[in-house]
């Protein structure tokens, strides 16, 4: 029928889905594993015993602060997904 709107299979929800999806990509082209996090929209990444957990909110990539588990901080906006994904890699790898 014309101009009825119908659900693609595997269509994802909103933007912070897409941004996810992304992040966990570029974390894999790195050879990084990961799964989602305890929290909506968050990205858990674990190498060698290193666990390093980001959450999006408010278009902002955010992470506890080493230390400092009830302390958040910003690493990056929303869209920077390949940046993310190489800092975090240098810090899951040890190389910072």
């Amino acid at each position: 029928m014309i101009g009825t709107h119908r659900p693609v299979a595997g269509h994802l929800d909103s933007d912070n889905e897409v941004a996810v999806l992304a992040l966990r990509s570029a974390l894999r082209r790195r050879g990084i594993a990961s799964t989602d996090g305890d929290l909506p929209l968050s990205v858990r990444a674990d190498y060698d015993g290193r666990r390093v957990t980001v959450r999006l909110t408010d278009q902002q990539w955010w992470r506890s602060m080493p230390g400092e588990p009830g302390i958040t901080i910003p690493l990056a906006r929303q869209g920077a997904e390949d940046d993310l994904a190489r800092r975090l890699v240098s810090e899951l790898l040890g190389r910072l």
